[in-house]
Order: structure tokens, then sequence, then C-alpha cells
């Protein structure tokens, strides 16, 4: 009996294993590949590989795909640098002088060449002015910048109004004019650390020996890799060095090997039509940002690859060392200001607004159903509506909305002209406003930035809600990378 009993239950696991059991079978998500990396030998010398879209060019102004548009920092300079608390630095320009409030006057480094030895002359700055203003990677940087011209052995800048933060704007790339080409696989000339080789093997980045560094990594292998998944794989596989992305997507990255988080100015916010029933009560408005527990939110939608923030500027640029950003729910504060506003938290009398959101995207429809269920903890009735992308933009442009989910990447120069100047993300947005006021006058050094987020708080235009961050994935013998959001290769001259 023992013996058949044994045979019976041996049968039964057979079946089980051969996947007759009416379990849910598990699926291993593409970004994690089980298999085995490449070994590689730890005494030889790591040679850098790095994707790239072979049927894209790598013109700065041209390019297409996102990989593509990150190696250009790794080819051309630009006249300023952001370094990692998103602060100008000089890169081709030796000095930047301010004549006056609508004015940038750029000297130019001494010796910049390009990497066939010609130098870097005022006229290439301006044709490269010219070629990215017509951009749209970067037409929102240089809105406020009218025009550039020579001036004897400089170029100056001529802005549409006053901005502290102008010379953040100059951090457009450089290239040489009379090499302008946007064919696949083909560059202009640059001035930067490397640059572009046809091998035997396909396309290599190499050191420009012109440059005043000289790299660790004297030679950069390129893949064609054009999706995430297959720079995901070639990661994992050792086909591949390094790899940047920026989260754009909204999938929750998984990354074979060594990670880092890369700040970004990628802001998700809820905006607000300002224009339509109790919304137009800045009370109101003030209570809706005060009701939600940004913790929670940003981890519901993007577990740990974002920040929690009530600030409309990052919290890690430097000029807001001085300035509070902390954004502590206040549910008491919230229900106060909604009485006051004659919105209690009693049936048939609370609050009610809908809010609508792009549906593809998995990270919004998380974020919405968290707001739901905060909003509800405040007496304020969410409803929830979700639209392709083309229906959202039609309800955005027509006005028939109380709130919706936005993204939106702040310029170098961080500005806020998208939102308080009638920009792209002015929806609903008072152009006549307090928080508008007070930024024009910050842009005119009448007011201070922490007096800036005090108006902007008691206003609430809109309600920063989180700054994503992008992912940095390298092989593990790669022990020194210093990516940032607006460069994914700074300082690669260091990288070892």
């Amino acid at each position: 009996m023992a013996r058949r009993l044994s045979l019976i239950l041996a049968m039964l696991l057979v079946l089980n294993l051969c996947g007759c059991s009416d379990l849910p079978q598990s699926v291993t998500h593409p970004a994690e590949d089980t298999t085995t990396p490449q070994e590689e030998n730890a005494s030889a010398p790591l040679q850098m590989a790095l994707a790239y879209s072979h049927d894209d060019t790598l013109n700065p102004f041209a390019a297409t795909t996102e990989v593509n548009s990150q190696l250009t920092g790794l080819l051309y300079e630009s006249l300023m640098v952001l370094d990692e608390n998103f602060i100008p630095q000089l890169g081709l320009a030796a000095s930047v002088e301010q004549p006056d409030a609508t004015h940038l006057t750029v000297t130019l480094r001494k010796g910049a060449v390009f990497s066939d030895g010609s130098k870097v002359t005022p006229e290439d700055v301006v044709t490269s002015f010219q070629e990215a203003k017509k951009t749209d990677r970067y037409r929102a940087l240089l809105s406020n910048v009218t025009t550039a011209k020579k001036e004897g052995s400089r170029v100056q800048f001529a802005l549409v109004s006053a901005d502290p933060n102008a010379r953040a704007c100059l951090t457009f790339p450089v290239v040489k004019g009379s090499t302008l080409t946007d064919k696949p696989a083909k560059a202009p000339l640059g001035s930067g650390v490397y640059k572009l080789k046809t091998t035997d093997s396909g396309l290599a980045l190499v050191q420009n020996k012109r440059h005043p560094e000289s790299p660790a990594f004297q030679e950069i292998t390129l893949c064609h890799l054009p999706t995430n998944t297959a720079r995901q794989h070639a990661l994992a596989s050792g086909e591949i060095t390094y790899y940047y992305d920026d989260l754009s997507e909204g999938d929750t990255p998984r990354i074979t090997g060594a990670s880092r988080k890369v700040d970004t100015t990628t802001l998700v916010f809820v905006g607000l039509n300002g224009n339509r029933g109790k919304l137009k009560t800045a009370v109101v408005r003030r209570a809706l940002s005060l009701m939600l527990d940004r913790t929670a939110l940003t981890q519901a939608a993007y577990g740990e690859w974002a920040m929690a923030s009530a600030a409309p500027v990052h919290p890690r640029w430097d000029w807001m060392s001085q300035v509070d950003t902390t954004a502590d729910r206040d549910l008491d504060g919230a229900t106060t200001l909604l009485e006051q506003a004659g919105c209690p938290s009693k049936e048939g009398k609370r609050l009610t607004l809908e809010l609508i959101y792009v549906v593809t995207r998995s990270d919004r429809t998380r974020m919405a159903e968290q707001l739901r269920t905060q909003a509800k903890k405040a007496g304020v009735i969410l409803t929830l509506v979700p639209l392709s992308e083309k229906e959202y933009r039609s309800r955005l442009k027509s006005g028939k909305y109380d709130l919706y989910l936005g993204e939106s990447r702040l310029t170098a120069d961080m500005s806020l002209r998208p939102w308080l100047a009638g920009g792209s993300t002015s929806y609903g947005v008072s152009r006549s406003g307090p928080a508008a006021k007070a930024y024009a006058r910050y842009l005119k050094e009448e007011l201070s930035l922490e007096k800036l987020m005090t108006v902007f708080a008691e206003e609430t235009p809109y309600i920063p809600l989180c700054w994503r961050y992008g992912v940095a994935g390298f092989t593990r013998r790669l022990t020194v990378v210093t990516p940032t959001g607006q460069d994914p290769y700074a300082g690669v001259a260091q990288w070892q």
C-alpha cells in the first residue's frame, strides 16, 4: 500500500511539473534577463562600448533618437556646462559678462579648436545657436534668447526679458558650422573629448587629442541598439558597458549590474483649471495641495525612482539651499480651508472634481488612483477620466477639465515661464495672478527666490508632486561614473 501511495504521489508531482497545475505561471520581464552575463577577464583592460542607432544621425540638432542625442555630449562642448547642482560652469566660454539686464557677452576659451585643428569661432557659435533654436530639443531652452551675433572676437546674446539664470541657457552644443550634416551615422565636427571614426567593424568614438583632457578610455565601440529593451539586454550580456534611461516611458527600471539614480528636471504635477468653479479660489487650490501625501503618491507611481516635493523648481538646485522644500501632508489644514470655502466634508456638499490623465501610461494610472484615495480622506470626490493622448490634449486646449496629471522637463535655467508666463503648460494658470507677478519680479531681481516660493505656495497655480529620476546602468568594473540629468556622460574623461 505504501509503495502504491508513493507511486501515485510521484505521478502527481510529474504532472504538476509538466504544467498541468491551475496555478499562474511566472513571467520573466524582458529587463530581468536571467542569462548569465558574459564572463569578463578581470585582469584585462576594460573596453568601453555604448549604444547608438545607426539609422539616426549624430548631429545634435537633427538626431531624433534619445540614445543618439545623449552621445552628442561626448562629441561636442557647450559654452556653459551644468554641474551636479544645476549651476552653470564655464565650458567653451572663458567668460560670460552681462553688460545689462538683457544681454550676455561671451569670450571663447583661448586655444579652443575642433577635432580637425581648426579654431572654434564666434561664427560657429552663432550658427550652432541658430540651428539649436529651430529644434524641439533646444527651442524651450532658448525661448528667452532672441539673437546671437558676432561682436569682434566675442559673441553677444540678446534676451527677450531679464533673467538672472540666463547663463544656463548657453548649454547648447557648438559644432563646426561648415560641416553640418544630418546623414545617418554621420556627425559634424565638434571640440568634445571624442570624435567619430569609421572602423572595419562599424563606428567608434576615439580620443580627440586636441581636447585639453585625456580620457581613460581612448576608444569607445558603438553598438547599434535602437530600442530600450535591446539596450537592457546588451548591458546584461556585457555587450555594452554603460547606458542611461531618462525613464520617460514611465516604467520602473530593472538593471542587471550596477546602477545609480540621476537627478533630472522632470516634474510630475497636477494642473488646476483656475478658471473653473471652486478652483478659482486660491484657498481651495491650497487645500488640494495640503491634502496630499506626496511620498505615498511617489511610491505608488514610481517606487524609489522619483523624489517627492512641493517645490516648482528642483529642490537640489543650489539656489534652493535656503528654501524650505518639505511637503508634509496637512489633512486637518486642508479640511479647514475647504470648510472656509464652503466645501465641508459632508454628504451632498463635498467638493467634486474630475481628473484627466493619459491612460497609456501605467505610472499615470497608479498616480491617479492614489490621488483619488487621498482626496476621499479630505472629503473631496475625485472622478478619474482616463483618456488617449489625443483626447487629453483636446480637453486641455478646450478648458474642459478640472484637474490634469502633467509632466514637464524644466530647462537648464529652471524657467517657470511655461506655467506662469503663458507657455506650453500654462493651462488654467492666470498670467496676472500673484505667482506670475512675483515671478516677473524675481526675473528682474526685485524679489528673492525664497519669497517667490512663498507666494507660489499661497496661490498654488498648480501642484508639484515629485521629480523623476533617470537611471544609469553600467558594468561593475566601471567604478567611476558621474552622469547628470543634463548630460549622461558628464565628466567622462575621469570615468574609469
